[in-house]
């Protein structure tokens, strides 16, 4: 960097000290997450998504897996140490077991819960209204 010395003299003292100011390199790195499958004998690979995004060597990455899918090992989220050869990095991810499924949609399915409660409790205020007209006319 321009704060760094341009030459230094080396001297008969020991333990000398010269201090480098270094910048890291920014690099896109590339995530592939392969969703694993066995049929029968064979491991069956299949490209799942791609993520893409911006890092600093040296810097670690938190990796999260996509929606519904775990690493093999049944975690979500990995550390990537990202080094100077870090471009591309391949995951193998498999389908979440359903409980945890559900915990991941879970807002999704309270929404959903919500809205034929709604539907529910307005067919049935349709239908005591409609009774209790019929009754006033009848008297």
């Amino acid at each position: 960097m321009k704060n760094n010395p341009k030459s230094y003299i080396f001297t008969k003292k020991y333990n000398q000290t010269i201090n480098l100011k270094v910048k890291p390199h920014t690099k896109y790195v590339t995530l592939y997450f392969n969703q694993v499958d066995y049929d029968g004998k064979h491991k069956k690979l299949t490209l799942y998504a791609t993520m893409y995004f911006l890092a600093m060597t040296g810097q670690t990455a938190t990796i999260q897996t996509p929606a519904g899918f775990t690493f093999k090992d049944g975690s979500t989220v990995r550390k990537l140490d990202i080094k100077e050869n870090t471009g591309e990095v391949l995951y193998e991810v498999k389908k979440a077991p359903f409980k945890q499924q559900i915990k991941i949609y879970r807002g999704y399915y309270l929404l959903g819960i919500i809205m034929v409660v709604f539907v529910v409790l307005d067919v049935l205020l349709a239908w005591i209204g409609s009774f209790f007209e019929k009754r006033k006319q009848e008297e």
